[in-house]
């Protein structure tokens, strides 16, 4: 499976929608779990930010963070990799992005609303 760049915005708030999905390409069960976002640099792979993760539909596996505009100014650099932890029952695991177990998804941050 492909998995596509996510695309930021410079000087607008910007939604993040994460769909977990299981093998079967189906709504993931992730009833009881917590999830937490880090976004890591590049090329080093250092954690620059956390991002508090919300699950806004159990039944379809889906869950929301914004960047907001504030935040979004902070980054200096325009690429960026987003990861996921899942947190069920005291365990921590990686939230795979793609069909080869890569835990990694990009993120451009793009200027096309700066001022």
């Amino acid at each position: 499976m492909y998995q596509r760049p996510i695309e930021i915005y410079r000087g607008a708030d910007n939604p993040i929608t994460i769909k977990f999905k299981n093998q079967d390409q189906k709504a993931a069960n992730i009833a009881g779990s917590t999830f937490q976002g880090f976004i890591t640099d590049y090329l080093e792979g250092n954690i620059v930010a956390n991002l508090a993760i919300t699950v806004s539909n159990v039944v379809t596996a889906t869950a929301n963070c914004t960047l907001s505009s504030a935040f979004v100014a902070t980054l200096p650099q325009n690429k960026y990799k987003l990861v996921f932890l899942k947190t069920q029952g005291g365990l921590n695991t990686p939230v795979y992005s793609d069909d080869n177990f890569g835990v990694y998804a990009e993120l451009n941050i793009n200027p096309a609303y700066n001022t």
